[in-house]
């Protein structure tokens, strides 16, 4: 609504967006004014700027957003206020429409058709298929991208009304194996089947904000992205899907200010440690010849016992020296140990396999550096060549506590759930870890749960896929902006 309103030849202001609330309250005000200026002789019209019982009455402001420093009048502070006290009325009814409008069944519902139609990585056309109806159904606008033939990324865009900043709701669609062929099914609150946690669950739920926010005649100012990857899980399709979105975003093909996963914990997620798999490799002279021939001293086994030990006393100086306040003290872990071909052949190789956890601050090659001087020197003791190498490596990412999407986040976790959002970190990387150094994109993850992902038997609770799909409309309305 647009009114202008006369509270006398000298006081006029415009004023936007006003209720029938506040017009109410204005009419009256400015009655009484007329009233009051009718028994007084010491404001003369047309005179601007007059004492009147013992204040200054003056132009009013001409935008609801002017400076009440400026404004001498108290009427006009008065109508300020109210105006703003509207306002967050307003805004609060717009939260409570969106809110009644997100409901649990449907999104049940949604959530057991993704989960029906299987996606084990490397196998997701099928489910991109439905994925894009599901997008297309909610008259999105719906980009296909090809990662490979039949295997698709789909950016779907809610386009704002301007002036806003954006916003990309992110998850993927494949899964790993279901290795017990646990059936699809519904048991009270609780949804069951592969990919219910992992992820297919957020991706239905970002589903259900959308039209929440619709529904409720939410225009967003910012624009809104729902976009599903292909080739999240490791290794066999190494992330394939989120390096392709990394490209898009680099190339603007598709662009955001900020990307919110929508999986892990009901929980803002702000940082990862950085992870590699590494694969250090002994390589001894001596090896291939009968072991009566070469004094135990000198078996490279030896050595490589003496690598064991070197681990230990290293995750001891790890845990002791700088700790993250988000995720603990960073971690040196062993998965494979190789070595010999025969039980009396000296081992020609000896292979150690690991991952290498660190906090913000350093970078892959640095940690990979700083392995290889834990085995130089026990390697020159017993003659031996030492490779270090790694892969898989993914640098860590930390997003600060008062970025303004975490803000936005935990602004809508406490309107939804009445409770604060508890912030935490991981030593488990993921597409965040991609995503803010491929791309620049600052990245956090809010998820409805993740329990139960890649366990035996994967389910989530309907009542968090609606909060959690609450959160992210009232999310989106904070951080883009309502018009």
């Amino acid at each position: 609504m647009h009114c202008g309103y006369l509270f006398h030849p000298i006081i006029r202001t415009r004023w936007d967006a006003c209720s029938a609330r506040l017009e109410e309250v204005i009419t009256a005000a400015r009655e009484w004014l007329f009233r009051s200026l009718e028994n007084s002789s010491r404001c003369a019209p047309n005179e601007a700027h007059k004492p009147y019982y013992g204040c200054w009455i003056g132009a009013l402001p001409t935008s609801p957003n002017a400076s009440l420093a400026s404004v001498g009048n108290p009427l006009s502070r008065i109508c300020l206020t109210l105006l703003g006290l509207n306002q967050e009325r307003e805004k609060q009814m717009k939260i409570d429409q969106v809110i009644e409008q997100i409901n649990g069944p449907s999104i049940a519902e949604e959530t057991l058709q993704l989960v029906r139609v299987p996606s084990v990585t490397l196998q997701e056309q099928q489910v991109c298929q439905l994925y894009e109806q599901q997008l297309r159904g909610l008259g999105l606008e719906v980009q296909v991208r090809e990662v490979t033939p039949g295997r698709n990324n789909l950016y779907a865009r809610l386009p704002g009304t301007g002036g806003g900043p954006t916003l990309m709701l992110n998850g993927h669609l494949d899964t790993i194996p279901n290795q017990n062929q646990q059936p699809v099914r519904q048991e009270g609150d609780l949804l069951y089947g592969r990919g219910t946690t992992d992820m297919k669950g957020g991706m239905a739920a970002i589903l259900a904000a959308v039209r929440g926010l619709q529904l409720a005649n939410v225009r967003l100012q910012g624009d809104l992205f729902l976009t599903a990857v292909v080739g999240h899980e490791e290794p066999e399709a190494k992330k394939d899907g989120p390096l392709a979105m990394i490209d898009d975003l680099n190339q603007g093909h598709i662009s955001c200010d900020r990307i919110l996963i929508v999986e892990g914990p009901d929980a803002l997620w702000i940082m990862s440690m950085g992870s590699m798999v590494f694969t250090i490799t002994l390589t001894s002279e001596r090896g291939g010849t009968h072991t009566q021939y070469v004094p135990f001293g000198d078996n490279p086994l030896r050595f490589l016992g003496e690598v064991l030990t070197r681990f230990e006393t290293f995750q001891q100086e790890l845990d002791q020296g700088v700790v993250h306040p988000l995720a603990g003290p960073e971690r040196i872990d062993l998965g494979i140990v190789e070595a010999g071909d025969y039980f009396n052949r000296i081992a020609q190789t000896c292979k150690l396999t690991g991952t290498r956890r660190w906090a913000p601050g350093r970078q892959a090659e640095t940690v990979l550096a700083e392995l290889r001087a834990l085995i130089d020197p026990i390697a020159k003791r017993g003659n031996l060549h030492v490779d270090v190498s790694m892969e898989h490596q993914r640098e860590p990412f930390e997003t600060p506590g008062d970025d303004p999407l975490v803000e936005a986040v935990a602004t809508a976790h406490r309107r939804v759930t009445a409770t604060e959002a508890g912030i935490v970190g991981k030593r488990i990387v993921g597409d965040a870890n991609l995503y803010v150094h491929g791309s620049g994109v600052p990245t956090i993850y809010y998820g409805p749960s993740n329990e139960t992902a890649h366990a035996d038997i994967e389910n989530v609770s309907i009542q968090r896929l609606q909060s959690a799909a609450r959160v992210y409309a009232l999310a989106a309305m904070e951080y883009c902006g309502v018009e």
